[in-house]
């Protein structure tokens, strides 16, 4: 049986940021579209755990391999609050975006295979 697991201290913004690798206006935004979960103190400044450091790692992932911020959003709320974006997660997101990139890559290399199709405007096909 495992040992609970110790709370770690809340984070700011600037401390999330920096745990992340990201500036503190990118935690801001996507604090505010939706992507984290911030708890406000009484003077009103964001706190972060370390289940917002997961989902940080995994919305820098998801958009270095093309997934749009409404696809990880989505992602990130079907998870339970409270919970952190793991290896499953990601799997299977995984799955889904590939999916959605094989698609595009079919679509681009149609659109380059017109590129070499000889091209007659209306204009020079009536003479």
């Amino acid at each position: 049986m495992t040992e609970p697991r110790e709370q770690q201290p809340e984070m700011s913004v600037g401390e999330l940021a920096r745990r992340a690798g990201v500036k503190a206006s990118t935690v801001r935004f996507w604090d505010e579209h939706g992507l984290l979960r911030s708890r406000r103190t009484p003077g009103n400044q964001r706190r972060f755990d370390d289940v917002s450091l997961a989902q940080v790692r995994f919305i820098r992932w998801s958009q270095d391999v093309g997934a749009s911020l409404d696809a990880i959003r989505g992602v990130l709320h079907k998870l339970p609050a409270g919970v952190a974006p793991g290896r499953e997660v990601q799997v299977r997101a995984a799955r889904c975006w590939r999916e959605h990139l094989d698609q595009e890559s079919r679509e681009l290399r149609a659109r380059y295979r017109r590129l070499s199709e000889p091209w007659v405007s209306a204009a020079s096909a009536e003479a």
